[in-house]
């Protein structure tokens, strides 16, 4: 691999301290209309704009190229990013972060117009189709999560990733067929300049490796068939790639009686970003060698969730691969760090940009830096055979977008402007970027939800705050769940069935708590039922977990990001900072800290402490999930349990909760009967309801799961 060269040209003085907030950052509420990604369509009329509205607002805005709203719609669950549009708006693709079902798939939605019905896709296969990127401390060093392609637009028609219901392509009649993609998922998709080939790039695991393997590192075929044209294929070792954190060590007990080590860690080759020249007979990629953390068997019992495999990339030097159908050259890159490539029409001069990623609210942020240190643009020029620092900014980079002409790049950075050969454009922060097709206009859509024309000279010919909009009232005053008990339900406010779960307010006199917190689309509902409880939010400092699945603690990175402390178990940090999603389910929610760990380590331990007043007693169950845990506290007087999923309404019981798994079952069974029957709770709140008996209830629960394990024992 061939060595760098430098020259360098500034953008601007350099900031003294940096705009980029650190992903764990906390007290920065994310901007109601927020923009995930920009597009114009080919024929430059069409601007597609997605954010990360909430449900009471679009999330997917189609602007004309005047700055007019043609219209809006919101698409569920929550967080597009990545949206594109036909000509003349025949069609148009929406990719999302989050499911609309158990599983944790991302999914993909088609559309025609405002009103027109959506054609769902589920990304089924998306356990190739995203990363965790990292390094350092497990529980803090990998927050960077992420999400490959879903849909991207190749000529006349959009064109979606495989899933279980197959791969979709949009055409420019609004029609919408299959496409004979194969059976491998691509991590990212890029057309060529004309429109006519699509080039795949794969996580690509070692051979013999027993997994999947896709065909090659990249694929490029034909756009309107997939037949294939031609593809690339890494020759060589790969270079040494640092080993992953082993979290499984930090909990020696668990460790004995649940899955915290891997069935195998496997290398992969990763192509984190394609580029395709003009015809497609050259492609640039940006390759690195990874990890993965490979589950083979169920987790928990018979409970086998989808995700088996979470591909990890540690920070590393990559390279980029310059791939014809004749062969490739490799280059380094000309540092350490996570890049995107872009090429020019000829495919002879290569850009990388530091990449960003959907960081989906983290930090209050729509998009993060993948490395902190992300100032410098490189170029590198085929017949000097070298790289260069073609920009340094004075901030972080933010977005980047080559104009059609290869000559000029107009670049978004984290000191709030738009950077144009000398020209600045201040939008007030970082923002997404685009070149419409003939490079008359580029379009800016910003982190505080203003989209931004500006022509090739730098002009601003328009500007556009996105609107926004209150939730719909809520009754005031918000009664509480039980007469006389000040426990509300705040939770349950969206129809998506990640909010399955339900979220707790617990009210004190110096403010109150949450506990558990699902669903994240309507987040701005919850607020207002907190209000009408006549609770002020910022006397809400912590959010507690009863266990770390998806449906009850996906949306707490959200809050925290708000300023809420998260208290669970020490042992939901594996599964919320390092195994999500694979043991967590519900979605690829980004990864967080357990900032409250609360020291509990074998079935039947205890810990208690005071939040808001209010004294709380944590009683440790594992088995339902690694981090169960029941809370029991003395709320109006009342003596109150939030046993989470342990808890459940018949025919369920606490060993269908645990999977199946009998000693798992025993063990919880024996703790609840000596522990928390003992303490005769007037009320118990699981995770999907109230039971007024408490006591009662808990009783039967205990009777019910006794005969199902003597039963399954007998067998």
């Amino acid at each position: 691999m061939r060595s760098a060269s430098f020259a360098f040209l500034l953008l601007g003085a350099c900031a003294s301290a940096t705009r980029v907030p650190e992903p764990l950052a906390q007290g920065v509420p994310l901007a109601p209309q927020a923009v995930s990604s920009v597009d114009v369509s080919d024929d430059g009329r069409t601007i597609t704009v997605t954010t990360l509205s909430f449900r009471q607002d679009p999330n997917v805005w189609v602007l004309s190229s005047e700055g007019k709203i043609l219209f809006g719609r919101n698409i569920a669950p929550w967080a597009p990013y990545e949206g594109v549009a036909l000509d003349g708006g025949k069609a148009f693709g929406a990719g999302v972060a989050y499911s609309r079902v158990t599983s944790p798939y991302p999914t993909i939605s088609l559309f025609g117009s405002e009103k027109d019905e959506e054609t769902v896709l589920e990304d089924s296969l998306g356990e190739w189709g995203w990363l965790r990127y990292g390094g350092g401390d497990w529980r803090s060093g990998w927050t960077a999560s992420l999400l490959g392609d879903l849909v991207v637009r190749a000529g006349g028609s959009l064109i979606t990733v495989r899933g279980h219901n197959g791969s979709m392509r949009a055409l420019a009649t609004g029609e919408r067929e299959k496409y004979p993609m194969k059976n491998e998922r691509p991590f990212r998709m890029a057309a060529s300049g004309d429109g006519r080939t699509l080039a795949s790039g794969y996580i690509l695991p070692d051979p013999g490796s027993g997994l999947h393997i896709p065909p090659a590192l990249v694929t490029v075929t034909e756009a309107s068939g997939a037949k294939e044209l031609w593809k690339h294929t890494p020759t060589g070792p790969a270079p040494g790639v640092p080993d992953l954190p082993q979290p499984g060590r930090d909990f020696p007990a668990l460790a004995e009686r649940f899955k915290m080590t891997p069935d195998s860690v496997v290398p992969c080759r990763v192509a984190a970003s394609v580029a395709p020249n003009a015809d497609g007979s050259r492609v640039a990629v940006a390759e690195y060698g990874g990890w993965l953390w490979v589950r083979r068997t169920p987790a928990i019992g018979a409970w086998n969730p989808p995700y088996h495999v979470i591909p990890f990339l540690p920070r590393q030097r990559g390279w980029m691969g310059l791939a014809t159908p004749s062969g490739s050259i490799a280059i380094d890159f000309p540092r350490e760090g996570l890049f995107e490539v872009v090429s020019n029409a000829r495919g002879d001069r290569v850009w990388a940009v530091p990449m960003s990623w959907f960081a989906r609210g983290m930090a209050g942020s729509a998009w993060l830096p993948a490395d902190s240190d992300a100032r410098e643009i490189f170029e590198y020029d085929e017949a000097r055979g070298s790289w260069r620092t073609a920009w340094t900014l004075p901030d972080a980079v933010s977005d980047f977008a080559l104009h059609p002409d290869g000559m000029r790049a107009i670049i978004s950075c984290w000191d709030g402007k738009l950077h144009l050969d000398d020209t600045e454009i201040d939008v007030g922060g970082p923002a997404r970027v685009t070149w419409s097709r003939g490079g008359s206009f580029a379009i800016a859509g910003t982190a505080a939800g203003e989209v931004v024309c500006i022509d090739e000279t730098g002009r601003v010919r328009w500007r556009l705050s996105l609107p926004s909009t209150q939730p719909p009232a809520v009754e005031t005053p918000l009664k509480p769940v039980y007469e006389g008990i000040p426990i509300y339900s705040v939770g349950r406010t969206g129809k998506e069935h990640a909010y399955v779960g339900d979220t707790w307010l617990v009210k004190s006199e110096s403010g109150g708590i949450l506990i558990d917190a699902g669903g994240s689309s309507s987040i701005p509902q919850t607020l207002a039922r907190i209000r009408a409880a006549g609770v002020d939010f910022k006397n809400v400092r912590h959010l507690l977990h009863t266990h770390s699945h998806g449906d009850h603690a996906g949306a707490a990175y959200l809050w925290r990001s708000m300023g809420l402390s998260i208290v669970a178990p020490e042992s939901a940090a594996f599964a919320l900072s390092w195994l999500m999603p694979m043991l967590t389910d519900y979605g690829v929610w980004v990864p967080r800290p357990v900032d409250l760990p609360l020291p509990l380590k074998t079935p039947g331990d205890e810990a208690e402490l005071t939040l808001a007043g209010l004294k709380i007693r944590a009683v440790f169950v594992p088995g339902h999930s690694m981090d169960s845990v029941i809370y029991l506290m003395e709320v109006g007087g009342k003596r109150v349990a939030f046993t989470g999923d342990v808890g459940f309404q018949a025919p369920s019981d606490i060993l269908h909760r645990c999977w199946t798994d009998v000693e798992k079952a025993a063990s919880v069974v024996e703790v609840v009967k000596s522990k928390v029957l003992t303490f005769r709770p007037d009320v118990v709140f699981t995770g999907h309801g109230g039971r007024p008996e408490g006591a009662a209830f808990l009783e039967d629960l205990v009777k019910r799961s006794e005969e199902s394990i003597q039963k399954a024992r007998a067998k």
